[in-house]
């Protein structure tokens, strides 16, 4: 498995491990979605993936830095355009998901909780890029495309 498949797995892992938390533990009610727990919690989230991000692609490159530093191939730059090509649609889908879920009332809903809402789906609308562009590599570095 290449350096960059690597990475790819990595991104797609921790996105699903660390938000997967988050919106698990906000959807059940587990942490109330609108109270500091649920801020706290994101805050987590985040620098927990940021770090594992980190830490993950440092433990990769030090197993095999000739890998890590060799530029990439016509072939990886083709997978590198054709799925941040297909993230960025996914990106724009989301932001209009996100657009129209500020204008969808809803009952007991006040300006706090329509903001937080927004907030979620467009946090939401950037991982799903984020994971559909890691598929994507993923899915094209074992294709062979």
């Amino acid at each position: 498995m290449s350096f960059r498949e690597k990475t790819a797995w990595f991104t797609l892992i921790t996105i699903l491990m660390f938000f997967g938390a988050y919106y698990g533990f906000t959807l059940t009610g587990l942490v109330p979605g609108n109270s500091w727990a649920a801020f706290h919690l994101f805050a987590v989230c985040m620098a927990g993936l940021v770090v594992a991000q980190l830490a993950l692609n440092l433990v990769a490159a030090s197993l095999s830095p000739k890998d890590a530093r060799t530029p990439r191939d016509e072939r990886e730059q083709t997978i590198h355009a054709r799925s941040h090509i297909l993230g960025y649609y996914v990106l724009m889908i989301g932001t209009a998901i996100t657009l129209v879920s500020t204008h969808i009332p809803s009952h007991g809903d006040n300006h706090v909780d329509i903001i937080i809402r927004t907030v979620n789906f467009g946090v939401l609308s950037i991982l799903t890029a984020a994971a559909s562009v890691a598929i994507a590599q993923i899915v094209m570095y074992r294709r062979g495309a």
